[in-house]
């Protein structure tokens, strides 16, 4: 559970606290800070994009793995598995 918390506050809760921050400085800052904010919205939506690639690839291994698993079992049995043998 605790690493739940942990990786919820990595994934999701600092790319937003950090958008948001950026947001507020293109808005309330002077020149410096607009460009702070612009790079600080920049490099969130960079680390938001990096998380969700690293999750897709995560999610393909898993579905090679279980279509790996299938092909086995056609080997042994001779058939495709239904839904609820693997």
């Amino acid at each position: 559970m605790k690493g739940d918390v942990q990786l919820l506050l990595v994934r999701v809760t600092l790319p937003v606290t950090v958008f948001v921050v950026g947001v507020i400085l293109v808005i309330l800052g002077g020149e410096v800070a607009q460009g702070a904010g612009i790079f600080l919205i920049g490099s969130s939506v960079l680390g938001a994009l990096a998380n969700a690639y690293m999750r897709l690839g995560l999610q393909s291994n898993e579905d090679r793995e279980r279509e790996e698993a299938r092909r086995q079992f056609l080997e042994k049995h001779g058939r495709w598995p239904g839904r609820d043998e693997l």
